[in-house]
């Protein structure tokens, strides 16, 4: 049996940090943990587009379970997503917001409204 190591794309928020977030195709089986999200697509030239930037208190009833439902779905397919970057943030919910609202400052994204 072969392991696959994890694939990792790095983003960088307006503060000058680098968060190394996990890729995985939109329809993948998420953990019960929480973080943050990036909705993305592979770009013309190699890299990765985001689509959407947001946090939750799990990654499996956000992105897998409740995926359907989720406030921007019909919008981040639309706008081509195909994959999700999650970043494990354990601990309390600023955290989380810190990191999201650090990267949403520095990556355009079309379907945040902020």
């Amino acid at each position: 049996m072969t392991i696959q190591k994890p694939i990792i794309v790095r983003w960088t928020g307006k503060s000058g940090h680098s968060y190394d977030f996990h890729l995985d195709p939109i329809g993948t089986p998420f953990k019960d943990r929480p973080g943050v999200y990036i909705a993305c697509k592979l770009a013309r030239n190699g890299n990765w587009d985001a689509i959407y930037i947001g946090e939750t208190e799990s990654f499996q009833q956000r992105l897998s379970v409740n995926l359907l439902t989720h406030h921007k779905w019909a919008s981040m397919i639309a706008a081509g997503a195909t994959h999700f970057c999650t970043l494990h943030v354990p601990g309390v919910l600023w955290v989380r917001e810190g990191i999201e609202t650090d990267l949403r400052r520095n990556i355009p994204t079309p379907c945040n409204d902020q």
